[in-house]
């Protein structure tokens, strides 16, 4: 046992051992054909009979983007062309790659794994033509230890695909069962919900390997599943008691001759390093940090960030593992209670190290309908977040997990991640396999995750608790309480591996007072009609906190252009009855139902026109008549959503903790090229929106809301002086001036402003030595269009771009 401790010893320090990534991405070759009616292929070498097909296949990416890629389909982003994806829901895809593999040293306990990011999604694995394991989940990493499997030099790794859909017909479904017909065929898999077709994305039912895959040989010591959890912190003396645990790999000969090294490192300075001895396989380590830089969301203070670094040292200092990631010093606290009535009002309050904290927040949906390009969207659509002063983002329950570099990036920037895990609007299985296929998958996650500072709840799903009662009606609806996933799987999990953070069952969630009608959720979705968005559903609301909250508003012309095909775009709409009524008497062209977007499958064709329906509906309350040339209705629509979300935004804002304690409004970014109500198209047109928001969610601003009542905002933990002038447009009357101090993170109200008619609130302000400009349109609709476009504001250069 000494001389394989010494030979350790030896080998780290010559440099043998050290961690080896071979990444397998890039180029191989696919292999494609239908599945047979006999059932799936699942075994190795592929028949002739089978007639497969091959193409080049790039890796992160998806074997129907590779047909495009090969000239056999069009781009799917244009027109109906997605709709060409259906014949191959049913297809079976072959994955091959040959590569080189490292030496492995198995004798001193090295070990090699391929590593699959992500495989979307029943899959049997090859190496050599032996089959090494099975994957059944898209969302999740899948290892396969092939440390015995290698073999010396060339090595070939095959990955063989077969659809959801004809494997779904072997699946039972619940009668409450899922959405849609379509979102029922995927809803025992776990596959990303917003595939089988959602009002925000189409139908594309898709296959491949889109994370990066790769060959880790791994060293004979290797720490695994480390915490840095804070058990304990007082942000007066910014104390924080830390406990580390871990689970060790390694030879025994390393017991009792080792130590476990903990390290916190701030901008390059050492903060705090204690040593351990090892003699278990689950090292355990009590310590203090003092004089802790605490970690704030954006807008709070600095999210400040230690280098925590944690290794196995043997005993003349040779270090053996080592273990480095990033951790905030910070605390999180939701406080909540539903709305029973004017004696119990509720509550939905996020508290970061003890400060109440009004959440600025929008909803991140998936980044691309095929997930193999998510990477090249991640961090320009994270920038918007930063541009857009948000301090959350909430990951919506229909899509993926994001990958490492989302929560580090939200670690650096301040924005606190509300994280659902991937169900949504649905009531899922509740036998003994999905539970366990659930366990595994949130056990996955959190371990993956917990150390991010910037995850400030774990939310069960997505709106899984009002499903309850869609499908089946209220007479036959079921308690979500009962639902096994939310209220017993996920919390169980959490229980065990994650106590530092609040959990949520569902979004919303109904408590059992909810769910019996006694009470409502203290924090909603607030959809509605979508109609004017002043109406009593929006602005008297009972909830405290709103997650999601949105409007429609049209594409820019440009992108409209790119989307649709040259004859599609214009006319928009197609003439019935002769045109008698222009706002009846027609109906969208298939490309703008397409793109509106599919909810499903309907006599072979994708539409969800409605949607659309929303935007002119909008247009016609605000002003009288719609645009009858897409030029207008573009610049129609998108003024309708600007006003509409800067409405809600400075609504919640200028009752801050008095009624509302933050808004998630829906949403930035679309993941398709459509027609919805994101404030950003899939290639990067920002609507008018955009630029509203972002001037409505400074840290400091000056708001006019509709009981005449002028307010100024202040979202900083230190109060703020400034000078504040509100003018009529029209007249050019000065309503108010004077100067003003905003307490720390709170309100002020500065006064009534005696408004009548229609007009135009201007107002002009310097915030904390910096300028600030707003305004407000009041009276009741219908504007004359024209009085309108005279009255507004450029929104982009009001928010000082």
């Amino acid at each position: 046992m000494k001389k394989t401790f010494l030979g350790l010893m030896a080998a780290c320090a010559a440099g043998v051992f050290g961690a080896t990534s071979v990444s397998l991405d890039g180029e191989w070759k696919l292999d494609y054909f239908p599945q047979p009616d006999a059932g799936a292929v699942r075994s190795l070498p592929l028949a002739a009979d089978l007639g497969a097909q091959t193409v080049k296949a790039t890796v992160p990416g998806n074997c129907e983007l590779d047909l495009v890629n090969a000239g056999l389909l069009p781009p799917m982003e244009i027109g109906l062309n997605v709709m060409q994806l259906r014949p191959y829901e049913a297809y079976q895809w072959l994955y091959t790659k040959t590569f080189d593999a490292p030496a492995v040293d198995v004798k001193s306990g090295s070990r090699a794994a391929l590593v699959f990011g992500g495989i979307d999604t029943l899959a049997d694995i090859f190496l050599n033509g032996e089959k090494i394991g099975e994957s059944e989940n898209m969302l999740v990493e899948r290892r396969f230890d092939v440390t015995k499997k290698l073999k010396k030099g060339a090595n070939t790794v095959q990955v063989l695909l077969r659809p959801v859909l004809l494997d779904s017909q072997y699946a039972t479904v619940g009668e409450m069962g899922g959405a849609s017909e379509p979102g029922a065929d995927g809803e025992r898999y776990r596959k990303a919900a917003h595939m089988g077709g959602w009002d925000i994305f189409p139908r594309v039912f898709v296959q491949g390997l889109w994370r990066n895959v790769s060959l880790e040989i791994e060293d004979p010591v290797r720490l695994r599943e480390c915490v840095w959890m804070i058990k304990n912190l007082d942000v007066k003396s910014r104390r924080a008691d830390f406990k580390f645990r871990s689970r060790l790999e390694a030879p025994f000969s390393i017991m009792d001759k080792a130590n476990l090294r903990l390290t916190l490192s701030r901008n390059g300075q050492s903060r705090q390093v204690a040593d351990f001895p090892v003699y278990s396989y689950h090292p355990i380590a009590d310590f203090t940090l003092t004089n802790a830089d605490l970690w704030w969301p954006r807008g709070s203070g600095e999210p400040a960030l230690y280098d925590a670094v944690a290794e196995i040292v043997a005993q003349d200092g040779t270090v053996l593992a080592r273990d480095a990631r990033k951790v905030g010093v910070r605390s999180i606290e939701l406080v909540r209670d539903d709305v029973y009535g004017k004696d119990r009002p509720g509550q939905f309050l996020f508290k970061v190290n003890g400060e109440p904290t009004y959440v600025r927040g929008s909803n991140w949906v998936p980044l691309d309908s095929f997930h193999g390009r998510d990477q090249q969207h991640l961090i320009p659509t994270l920038e918007m977040w930063k541009d857009l002063n948000c301090n959350m983002v909430r990951v919506w329950g229909g899509g993926v997990y994001e990958p490492d570099e989302f929560f580090d990036w939200c670690d650096a920037n301040g924005v606190m991640v509300w994280q659902d895990f991937m169900t949504g609007c649905g009531v899922f299985p509740q036998d003994d396999a999905y539970a366990q296929a659930t366990r595994e998958e949130i056990q996955s996650i959190v371990i993956r995750h917990r150390n991010h500072p910037s995850i400030a709840l774990w939310s069960g799903n997505n709106e899984n608790d009002g499903a309850f009662t869609w499908f089946v009606g209220r007479t036959l609806h079921r308690d979500p309480n009962l639902d096994r996933n939310s209220r017993k799987t996920i919390p169980d999990v959490l229980f065990e591996y994650d106590l530092t953070r609040p959990y949520l069952p569902s979004s919303p969630y109904y408590s059992p007072d909810v769910a019996a009608g006694k009470a409502k959720p203290s924090e909603d979705h607030l959809w509605g009609a979508r109609a004017y968005y002043k109406v009593p559903f929006y602005t008297n609301s009972p909830c405290w906190f709103a997650s999601e909250m949105g409007y429609h508003g049209c594409p820019n012309l440009e992108s409209l252009k790119k989307m649709m095909t040259p004859g599609c775009v214009s006319p928009w709409k197609e003439i019935t009855n002769n045109g008698a009524n222009p706002h009846k008497d027609f109906h969208w062209n298939d490309e703008w139902q397409l793109k509106a977007c599919n909810a499903g499958l309907k006599n072979g064709v994708m539409r969800h026109g409605t949607r659309n329906n929303l935007m002119t509906n909008q247009a016609k309350i605000m002003f009288g008549e719609v645009a009858q040339n897409v030029e207008g209705f573009v610049e129609q629509s998108q003024t309708v959503q600007a006003e509409a979300m800067k409405t809600f935004c400075e609504l919640f804002r200028s009752r801050k903790f008095t009624r509302f304690n933050g808004l998630i409004w829906w949403n930035v970014r679309d993941g398709w090229p459509i027609i919805s109500d994101a404030v950003v198209d899939y290639y990067g047109g920002k609507k008018k929106a955009y630029f509203a928001l972002k001037n409505a969610q400074k840290n400091q601003m000056v708001c006019v809301v509709d009981d005449h009542t002028a307010w100024a905002i202040n979202d900083e933990r230190r109060a703020v002086k400034g000078h504040v002038k509100i003018s009529d447009k029209a007249t050019g009357k000065v309503w108010m001036e004077k100067d003003i101090e905003i307490p720390a993170n709170g309100k002020l109200e500065l006064g009534k402003i005696p408004f009548a008619g229609q007009g135009l609130v201007v107002i002009e302000a310097t915030l904390d030595g910096k300028p600030f400009h707003n305004h407000f349109l009041y009276g009741e609709p219908p504007f004359k269009w024209s009085d309108v476009k005279a009255w507004l504001p450029d929104y982009a250069a009001e928010c000082g771009e």
